[in-house]
């Protein structure tokens, strides 16, 4: 530095032309927008859930037409009458304590349903009960206290109608 001499830096030159691809932009090709369903579809696959929206609400007009109630309607409806709600597998849960009972949660886009299966139930639906990822469940509203849920004695594989959503339940034994 304070010897007042600079080092030579060397430089190559390249010849005009021989790599200009190099130096050039790529140009970006637009993909298309994703619609919300494939938005969703894209949440649930890498993050198991979504918060642009469920999965169930891209299905909601078939299941209004076969007269699925939404989860979050079951508050609100008469008790001791029979419905049917439909959703996501969350998880199969049976305690040693409950007798052969399997509790199961679903859920839609307006909330949980909570189900209790019967060991018979259980047993004649056994190919739904143990494997659906989405069901639709049909059954006598119960509510004890603030408690609600629905006392199943049929249940329906829906899961091809969400195929492409990669939807996991907890099972507990």
């Amino acid at each position: 530095m304070g010897s007042g001499h600079f080092e030579k830096q060397q430089t190559t030159v390249i010849p005009r032309g021989q790599h200009e691809a190099v130096l050039r932009p790529l140009p970006v090709e637009a993909l298309p927008p994703l619609s919300l369903r494939e938005q969703v579809i894209a949440d649930y696959r890498t993050a198991g859930l979504s918060l642009r929206g469920h999965p169930i609400q891209f299905v909601r007009p078939l299941l209004d037409s076969l007269q699925v109630v939404p989860a979050g309607d079951l508050s609100r409806l008469p008790v001791d009458r029979r419905y049917k709600v439909a959703g996501l597998v969350l998880l199969r849960q049976r305690p040693s304590t409950a007798k052969g009972i399997t509790f199961v949660t679903l859920e839609d886009e307006t909330g949980t349903a909570n189900l209790i299966v019967r060991q018979e139930v259980w047993e004649r639906y056994h190919r739904v009960a143990a494997g659906a990822s989405a069901m639709i469940a049909h059954g006598q509203l119960q509510r004890q206290n603030e408690v609600i849920h629905l006392l199943v004695n049929r249940m329906e594989d829906v899961s091809q109608l969400l195929a492409d959503v990669e939807a996991r339940s907890r099972n507990f034994r």
